[in-house]
């Protein structure tokens, strides 16, 4: 009978490792978030929200470049590791595919979202006033456009607890 696969170890994969983890952490830390933000900034008005979304934007550009990160840093820890099998592990497989399931949501339903709703609050706040209950037809754009956002980071962050589990517990 034998025991469990040992564990990678060395110096260059530990190192990976490490920068695999603190992009994890740093990058997610700064995308989670994304729609609570958005909600907050559409809570303090047209001129405080153009401000909020233009430094998260910023943040979120910075925690997109990590996730990349994330992902080469654990491509190259496997590599370095000497146990090239790991690439195919099932939970490997599983975790790259949940990760291009991300990028997919991020990239093709939320950052377009944000980029239109960020344009709206723009038009808006040159539109002329107007009278309640009229509504400019950019506040409805806006009301549907942060739904999508909410509704694509509830999908983003249903596949990284799934990433998670997947690292984690490597089934």
């Amino acid at each position: 009978m034998t025991g469990p696969d040992p564990a990678p170890s060395g110096v260059g994969y530990n190192i990976f490792v490490l920068l695999h983890v603190i992009c994890a952490v740093g990058g997610f830390g700064a995308l989670v978030y994304r729609g609570w933000v958005l909600d907050l900034a559409r809570r303090r008005g047209e001129a405080a929200s153009a401000g909020v979304l233009a430094v998260y934007g910023q943040v979120s550009q910075v925690g997109e470049a990590l996730i990349y990160g994330l992902v080469v840093f654990g491509i190259a820890a496997i590599a370095v590791s000497g146990d090239h099998a790991l690439f195919r592990k099932p939970w490997v497989v599983a975790a790259l595919a949940v990760f291009v399931a991300m990028m997919g949501v991020l990239h093709g339903l939320v950052r377009p979202a944000e980029r239109r709703y960020r344009q709206a609050m723009l038009e808006l706040a040159q539109a002329p006033a107007m009278a309640p209950p009229n509504r400019p037809p950019q506040m409805a754009e806006m009301d549907g456009l942060y739904r999508r956002i909410g509704a694509g980071m509830g999908a983003f962050n249903v596949l990284l607890l799934g990433a998670l589990y997947l690292m984690v517990f490597k089934p």
